[in-house]
């Protein structure tokens, strides 16, 4: 899904929120990749925590190189040992083969998880937490109406828009009420806007 500054959306969100004409005016467009498996996206996600997108990438391709079918009977096949070769932490392996487990123990079906039901139970899982829900409802959930309260890039990219570094994540929460129904659509602007002001150092 591709949107530019003459995108209806787009037009709506300035309307509704005239700060945003900024935003809007430094990112021409932006292309939303959403992820139809729920799975290799919890994955890549847990992959790219506290490293830069271009970090994530490299070790998620190389992960893939090693596990033929993504899926949770596959990783929980691999050894810990090849996991920490190409490039993951302790942390992340632990966190990758709970999640895994649960699956498998619950005989869990992504095509299944299409709302916020199974949100806690996921976040449950050690490692899991708010910031990664967000993301599989933006990106997996294809959620026009969501954003991450728990994302730095997200976080700063508003305070530099509305020229306040004191912006509070409560007046945060009163701002995004502004772009209903198209939060999301504000959080992708404001990731490729990030990457503008941080040549591509955004972490994940």
């Amino acid at each position: 899904m591709t949107l530019t500054r003459t995108h209806l959306y787009v037009k709506t969100l300035i309307r509704q929120d005239p700060n945003l004409e900024t935003l809007f005016d430094t990112v021409k467009s932006v292309t939303i990749p959403f992820d139809h498996d729920g799975f290799h996206f919890l994955i890549f996600t847990i992959t790219g925590q506290q490293v830069s997108a271009h970090v994530a990438h490299i070790i998620f391709h190389r992960l893939k190189s090693i596990v033929s079918t993504l899926n949770p009977h596959a990783l929980l096949e691999v050894d810990d040992q090849a996991l920490r070769a190409i490039g993951l932490s302790f942390a992340k392996i632990q966190t990758m083969k709970r999640l895994a487990h649960y699956c498998v123990e619950n005989n869990f079906n992504f095509n299944t998880f299409l709302d916020k039901t199974m949100t806690d139970k996921f976040i449950s899982i050690k490692g899991i937490g708010p910031w990664t829900m967000d993301m599989y409802e933006m990106f997996v959930l294809k959620n026009l109406n969501h954003f991450s309260f728990k994302d730095l890039g997200l976080i700063e990219g508003l305070r530099h828009i509305y020229s306040n570094q004191k912006l509070e994540i409560d007046d945060m929460k009163k701002v995004s009420l502004l772009w209903s129904p198209y939060q999301s659509i504000v959080a992708h602007f404001l990731w490729e806007y990030w990457d503008v002001h941080h040549k591509g150092k955004r972490k994940l």
